[in-house]
């Protein structure tokens, strides 16, 4: 028996050092108090935080940047120089994190806007034919909280009742592109939370939209390690980004309950995979376990192929295919989005 590590942690947030609030320990603190493990800085266009890299407490900050600026917002993680911006070309930007040993994340690819936010203003991506990228944003807090929110009222709701925003889970024009792209090599799907607690003055009242706490314990990134952290932030730092780079990691809404604790392993002839990784097809089984009881979709080659409800599950006669897993906890008579795993592939 293979014994794993669940790690948790928050990826794409903003601080005073861009266009965000918050000091790094300060954001430390809040994401130790929502029990996170690590949490991954990504101002604009710098890296003036990476000096401040390492423990705070429990949770371990590392430092990355997000680059480009009207559209294709691409994340740059273990990285030691920036990148310079190209929206018309993004596949400049890949390559300059890549040539630096970094990996890379395309960040909320899809988005709706709101006409209460710059009438209507998005970031999307809109170059599909770039090469080299490691992932893909699949479910971003703060696009989302502002796309639920198509006018003042709603915006208010969302505010005091955030879950709306999020129940159906990431949008579908996201989840068909990733399926699209597995089809022809490993697609890393992360969640992110795009915080920047930003201050809004409404006469008396002044809130926080995309607040640090609140998106810590919303859509988080779940890492799958073979052994814990240490307290080393080098060696950590090590470990959290193999797991990223490889897909070894889910996403979890964990406002819900949270997530930690899900497992999607695939097993044949003796041997075991995790996710992002591969195994013969034939003689096959497909595990998945959940920490609650929940509707477990599995998802081949970008399709509903079984559905189960329960915590424990085993699939096998399944054939060669692209396989993930979706799964969903009923709330008010309803499924609310809960988990989405990385793929494993069965040749």
């Amino acid at each position: 028996m293979i014994v794993t590590y669940d790690c948790v942690g928050n990826i794409h947030i903003h601080t005073r050092y861009s266009d965000g609030s918050g000091e790094i320990p300060a954001i430390a603190q809040a994401a130790q108090k929502a029990g996170l493990d690590f949490i991954i800085i990504t101002d604009h266009h710098h890296l003036r935080g990476k000096p401040e890299e390492g423990y705070y407490g429990r949770v371990l900050v590392l430092v990355g940047s997000e680059f480009n600026l009207e559209r294709n917002h691409y994340l740059g993680l273990n990285i030691n120089e920036t990148v310079p911006p190209c929206d018309e070309d993004p596949q400049q930007v890949i390559d300059g994190v890549r040539n630096q040993g970094g990996m890379g994340f395309i960040a909320h690819p899809f988005e709706i806007g709101s006409p209460i936010y710059e009438d209507g203003k998005t970031y999307p991506w809109d170059d599909w034919q770039v090469r080299g990228f490691t992932g893909i944003d699949i479910w971003s807090y703060l696009s989302q909280w502002r796309d639920a929110s198509q006018s003042l009222p709603e915006a208010v709701y969302n505010y005091f009742n955030p879950h709306r925003a999020f129940k159906k889970g990431p949008l579908s024009d996201v989840l068909r592109q990733w399926d699209t792209l597995l089809q022809e090599r490993m697609v890393v799907a992360i969640g992110c939370s795009d915080a920047h607690a930003i201050k809004i003055k409404l006469g008396p009242w002044q809130p926080v939209i995309s607040d640090y706490l609140p998106c810590f314990r919303s859509i988080n990134t779940h890492l799958i390690l073979e052994r814990p952290l240490t307290g080393d932030p080098v060696h950590d730092r090590t470990l959290i980004y193999s797991a990223l780079g490889t897909g070894r990691c889910y996403v979890g809404y964990d406002f819900l309950r949270k997530s930690k604790g899900f497992r999607f392993t695939a097993e044949s002839n003796g041997h075991r995979v995790q996710m992002g990784e591969r195994v013969q097809a034939r003689d096959a089984v497909l595990k998945v376990e959940t920490p609650y009881q929940a509707k477990v979709v599995l998802i081949k080659n970008g399709r509903r192929h079984r559905v189960e409800t329960g915590r424990n599950h085993r699939f096998v006669g399944l054939g060669a295919g692209v396989y993930r897993v979706e799964a969903y906890l009923q709330r008010c008579f309803s499924d609310c989005a809960w988990i989405f795993s990385n793929p494993i592939f069965l040749d």
